[in-house]
């Protein structure tokens, strides 16, 4: 198991507190900082850091800008991947080609359905 595998079991084994504290530390914020920029006292930051309580769903989204993490990192210790979007592909000459021509045909079909319907009310009319 290399470094990176080591610490990437070592943070999900981690619990939010100890991931709280970690984050805090890391960014060089003390507990009364974090407190101040979430306006609340300085014994909370140190329940969520001790376990003894833990951080509503507004204060988390908070935390996730002063940390620079993602709310999944904060809650479960992982970061969410992203799941690729297919590119969007052209189609090709081809395709293009003969959907022009496909295209052309019906409107053909349409205006000779409307020249012939229009002829039978003129014979009709006696025109």
């Amino acid at each position: 198991m290399d470094i990176i595998e080591n610490i990437q079991t070592e943070v999900m084994n981690m619990d939010i507190s100890e991931r709280l504290q970690e984050l805090r530390k890391k960014e060089g914020y003390s507990q009364e900082q974090v407190a101040e920029m979430l306006g609340l006292s300085r014994q909370a930051i140190s329940k969520w850091e001790s376990g003894q309580g833990k951080p509503e769903i507004d204060n988390i989204i908070k935390l996730t800008e002063i940390y620079h993490v993602s709310a999944d990192y904060i809650l479960l210790g992982t970061e969410k991947v992203s799941v690729p979007v297919p590119e969007k592909k052209e189609l090709s000459h081809e395709y293009k080609k003969a959907i022009g021509i496909i295209a052309i045909i019906a409107a053909t079909a349409i205006v000779t359905v409307l020249f012939i319907t229009a002829l039978g009310l003129l014979s009709r009319l006696g025109i």
